[in-house]
Order: C-alpha cells, then structure tokens, then sequence
C-alpha cells in the first residue's frame, strides 16, 4: 500500500472515535500501513490510553457521543509535555466547522481532516505528517 511507514519501524496510532464501525475501518486501513492501532471511544479513555501508552499520533473524531469533542483531548494533549509535540488529526464529517473548532484546531497546530474523502486520504495525510516531523 504504502511505502513511508512500511520502511520505518512500526508506528502506534491513537484512534479517537464514537463510532465502533469507523473505529474499525480506520483499524484496518492503519494496519494495513503496518501501524498499531489502539481505539478509544471517548476523551476520558483517550487521555487513560495516552498516560499509559506512547504513541506517535492520534486520529481525533471532532464531534463525539454525548456533546463530548475530541478537541478536549487535543486541549489536555497540549497541555502534558510528554504529548505535546504528538502529531495530531482531527478527523470530522461535518461540512463546516465553528470559529472557535478552528481556532482550537489552528492554536494546538493539529491537521483537519475531512471523512468525505476517505480513510485511504487519512493514512496518506498522516504519513505525510509523520514523515516531516522525523526529518
């Protein structure tokens, strides 16, 4: 599939998602790029997962069950050194972000990304991503 993270050494990706069916595809796409994926379903089991587990990035679902948002992970991320160089990506099926979603977005220097053009463009931008913070 791709090349990038198939010749460096396996890469663990954080998945950030309300929805156990897009949780699963990004799984497999994300494997398929020989990362390790965990999946977390809400922001109070992403920064659980994240105290405990080095990542090397994190795919965020803006807009989560129970008016919860990934940017509160993106927040508490850039608030703990350890994480706060961690590449992060906000993933969103919205077709228009509020002000303020844009603002968080831009002042903790995380990518957007938009579900309508697949999850093969999510693992492509996040090479990509990972591929300038090595260099």
């Amino acid at each position: 599939m791709t090349q990038i993270l198939k010749a460096r050494p396996r890469r663990t990706v954080l998945v950030v998602e309300d929805a156990l069916t897009t949780r699963c595809i990004l799984e497999q796409f994300f494997a398929r790029a020989n990362c390790e994926v965990l999946q977390a379903s809400d922001p109070d089991t992403a920064l659980t997962r994240l105290k405990s587990v080095s990542v090397d990035a994190v795919i965020l679902d803006l807009r989560l069950a129970d008016d919860r948002s990934g940017l509160d992970v993106l927040e508490q991320m850039r608030l703990d050194e350890r994480l706060a160089s961690v590449p992060v990506v906000v993933l969103t099926g919205v077709s228009q972000l509020d002000r303020a979603e844009e603002d968080i977005i831009e002042r903790h220097g995380a990518h957007l990304l938009y579900k309508r053009f697949g999850y093969r463009e999510v693992v492509h931008q996040l090479e990509q991503i990972l591929t300038a913070v090595a260099a």
